[in-house]
């Protein structure tokens, strides 16, 4: 029961986060700052794949919180949280994380997170993600294609993604 405590704790930390960003970030005519990133988890172990499946549904949805000036060369980066589900038939795990998205010019970004994961029936443990994306669409609605690796400390459920990201 410890890790639905932990659950809550969590979600309520990132909704009062969000909560308390949303008024400043609602006076911007520009986009609003949250992300949708949806594809698929490879578990990079033989004896999670044949315990579940081969390959898992990935997505996340993530709010910035904070963005910097912009460098002289361009670079700035984004402070934020996400909430993500990464899972295949009856196994999964909730991620939640804090992370920071570095941008280095238009076209390539980096994000890395760190945070609790809450598997299905066990405790919470260390969950982190790291992942490198390229956009290809700017506008409205930019869209960009993600790759990565992502875990949780517990089971040792750690494999590569691959997803589009929405930013809207």
């Amino acid at each position: 029961m410890m890790h639905k405590g932990m659950l809550w704790i969590a979600a309520a930390a990132l909704m009062g986060s969000l909560a308390l960003t949303t008024p400043a970030s609602a006076q911007d005519s520009e986009l609003q700052g949250f992300t949708v990133n949806a594809g698929i988890f490879y578990p990079s172990k033989g004896s999670v794949r044949d315990a579940t499946e081969d390959i898992w549904f990935s997505v996340d949805l993530g709010y910035k919180f904070q963005t910097s000036e912009p460098t002289e060369s361009g670079y700035y980066y984004d402070l934020g949280a996400s909430v993500g589900y990464k899972g295949a038939g009856d196994f999964y795990y909730i991620p939640v994380h804090l992370t920071f998205t570095g941008y280095l010019n238009e076209q390539f970004f980096y994000r890395a997170g760190a945070g609790v994961g809450f598997p299905k029936d066990d405790d919470a443990a260390f969950s982190y993600a790291i992942e490198f994306g390229y956009n290809f669409s700017a506008g409205t609605t930019p869209i960009a294609l993600t790759i990565g690796y992502a875990g949780i400390q517990r089971d040792d459920v750690n494999g590569f993604t691959v997803g589009l990201r929405f930013q809207f």
